[in-house]
């Protein structure tokens, strides 16, 4: 990949030793740069995690995309960097596999880290601890065992929410393009059946969906309703994304 170009995206620039600190200030700009988005599933092209193609994807203008997408371009950086990964796959909601995740291993600790999961995921890395909970931007988010998982959740206020499960079997890039053609292409998808965009800041974290904007700060929660038809004013003036005047196949 092109780790000079991803890294002046983020506003980094090497010397970057792979230790938790650089962990950190990666995770939290990668999350801050790119939008999690399902747009090329939604205008119907196909979800290449070839990594030179994420990363013109992504560096393009309003580049951004999925957990596939989104910790594809992730591992990669991290691996040019020095840094020990693994992939692993999760399940949000009771579905088959459906999500794609990180274990980074850091001086003999592994962390969780995912720049996948939108504006609810978690703004840092997280250490792999059974019952570790931290708090991020005033809302904590905790690792449980539960059996042979691990099972992310998040609290806000007096809500608390299962985010995903994951087991610590090593998933390799087969396994991976399986699981994303599926849950790219299977007509109940989530991402074939709605539109989403979210970015995640330090202190901000905004979702748009076809019917609501949902803005979390300071840990409270706000649902704002709009109207279908106002979506590509939403995503130009909250994302700066152009949604184009073709339907999208949430719209069909």
């Amino acid at each position: 990949m092109d780790l000079d170009r991803y890294l002046a995206r983020l506003g980094l620039a090497q010397p970057l030793p792979p230790t938790i600190d650089t962990l950190r200030r990666i995770h939290i700009a990668h999350l801050a740069a790119f939008p999690f988005h399902n747009l090329a599933i939604q205008r119907r092209a196909a979800i290449e995690l070839d990594v030179d193609a994420i990363t013109r994807k992504f560096l393009a203008s309003g580049g951004g995309g999925y957990c596939f997408e989104q910790n594809t371009l992730l591992r990669a950086a991290l691996r040019e960097l020095g840094f020990n990964v693994t992939t692993h796959l999760g399940r949000v909601g009771p579905h088959a596999l459906n999500h794609m995740l990180l274990r980074v291993d850091v001086d003999g600790t592994p962390w969780l880290a995912d720049v996948g999961f939108g504006a609810e995921g978690p703004l840092e890395p997280i250490p792999i601890q059974d019952g570790v909970r931290v708090t991020h931007d005033r809302i904590d988010f905790s690792l449980r065992r539960a059996g042979h998982l691990w099972i992310l959740t998040m609290h806000y206020g007096d809500v608390t929410e299962d985010l995903y499960e994951f087991s610590d079997v090593v998933f390799n890039d087969g396994d991976i393009e399986m699981v994303n053609y599926y849950t790219s292409t299977f007509p109940d998808s989530i991402f074939r059946k709605t539109l989403t965009i979210q970015r995640l800041t330090a202190g901000d974290r905004l979702i748009l969906r076809p019917s609501v904007v949902t803005r979390y700060r300071d840990g409270v929660r706000t649902d704002t309703p709009i109207e279908r038809s106002e979506i590509r004013r939403f995503a130009r003036e909250l994302f700066d994304v152009d949604l184009g005047d073709a339907p999208l196949l949430f719209e069909e």
